[in-house]
């Protein structure tokens, strides 16, 4: 009689833990997007009069955002600048008209918590949940289509594993072709990450990238208000320092293979 009631035990919380697994990172990030309504109500006789046209825009760059080949470098600038340009981008996406008098920059706290809680979100869901996400028909496809990238990415920049979480958080960070959290949660599990350690250097990552690129953006956009001369100055820099730190890093990574090859 007992070990039925333990068995039972165990078996409800089998469950229970696969349940907030699967269902925990959506409810979380939901809740995230809940307070956005709060921070942006909508305005009295608005043409969508449950949600704010900044809300709205908001919720189709988060969307822009799964898609590549958009990434932070592209949604945060977008998402900070606002315009007639994102305000068209948005109603593509999305298929409603949009005033893009309307649509302004969103605030840089906004924009960060935003990018960087749907990478959370994204890694934690991909991280708790890969085991079952593989044995689901069409999902299950989709994410080995990612882990032939993901495969792929490894064998083409070896310093991912050389480095071991030091260069899992470089490959969130630094913007490369195919990072974000999806394939770095990836990566993580082809490289046995322990789960909460792949969550963390998402997590890390992902703030330290959207903080870059959005204080880098918000610098520009004040220099422009004072001199555009100046914000086109400021964007030659930060260029030349991109390229700047491509190459140095182009060479530390071969000087990690050669040590490599040597042992």
């Amino acid at each position: 009689m007992l070990e039925e009631l333990r068995k039972t035990h165990e078996l409800a919380w089998g469950i229970s833990k696969r349940i907030l697994m699967l269902l925990g990172p959506i409810v979380a990030y939901g809740l995230l997007l809940v307070f956005f309504w709060f921070v942006f109500p909508p305005p009295e006789g608005s043409a969508f009069p449950a949600f704010s046209p900044q809300f709205i825009v908001l919720i189709g760059l988060l969307i822009a955002y799964l898609v590549p080949p958009f990434g932070k470098e592209t949604i945060i600038p977008a998402a900070l600048i606002g315009g007639a340009a994102v305000a068209a981008l948005i109603a593509g996406i999305i298929g409603m008209p949009i005033d893009p008098a309307e649509i302004t920059g969103f605030p840089l706290w906004v924009v960060v918590l935003a990018i960087v809680g749907m990478d959370i979100a994204v890694a934690a869901f991909i991280t708790f949940n890969f085991d079952l996400l593989l044995k689901i028909p069409f999902i299950g496809n989709w994410l080995r289509w990612i882990m032939r990238g993901a495969d792929n990415i490894i064998q083409s920049k070896k310093w991912i594993r050389d480095l071991s979480s030091a260069g899992l958080l470089l490959f969130m960070y630094i913007p490369l072709q195919g990072s974000g959290a999806m394939t770095t949660s990836v990566i993580a599990r082809l490289l046995n990450y322990p789960p909460m350690l792949a969550i963390g250097l998402v997590t890390i990552g992902s703030l330290m990238s959207s903080l870059t690129v959005g204080l880098g953006i918000s610098s520009i956009i004040k220099l422009w208000e004072v001199n555009p001369l100046l914000a086109v100055l400021e964007v030659i820099a930060i260029l030349g320092f991109i390229v700047l730190v491509a190459v140095s890093w182009s060479k530390i990574v071969r000087k990690i293979g050669q040590m490599q090859n040597k042992k």
